[in-house]
């Protein structure tokens, strides 16, 4: 396992990438929006620069915070998508620290089932290193 937070947060971009080949970009954050860690499919032509995914990030983080005071009626978020033409954004929350984005491949067909099944139980499994 990764000695620093740093290590951490390469390790598991890397382990999620490894999930599916449709995952191209995976980014953790912290709660105020600040790109910690970035990884991305080898050989992916990136749609947008490291300025414009800090941005990206930023919003989507404020979003969510926005949503928190439903949290009560609704439940807790387990992930938000925006689907667009050109790829799929999703933005899951680690905890209160700490949020994970990533894009997919808009051919994918089966992202609900990756999420649930893949991603999400390896985020859970390795909650305890966002402490």
């Amino acid at each position: 396992m990764a000695n620093t937070a740093k290590d951490y947060f390469e390790s598991l971009s890397k382990e999620i990438l490894k999930i599916s080949p449709s995952v191209r970009w995976i980014a953790i954050a912290d709660s105020e929006g600040k790109i910690l860690n970035i990884a991305r499919r080898e050989g992916l032509d990136p749609l947008m620069n490291r300025e414009e995914n800090q941005e990206y990030t930023l919003n989507a983080i404020t979003r969510h915070k926005s949503r928190l005071k439903f949290e009560d009626k609704l439940g807790k978020l387990v992930y938000s998508l925006g689907k667009y033409e050109k790829l799929v954004r999703i933005v899951t929350p680690i905890n209160n620290k700490y949020y994970v984005l990533l894009t997919i491949d808009v051919e994918e067909p089966h992202i609900d089932s990756i999420m649930k099944e893949q991603i999400i139980p390896k985020i859970i499994d390795n909650t305890k290193y966002f402490e």
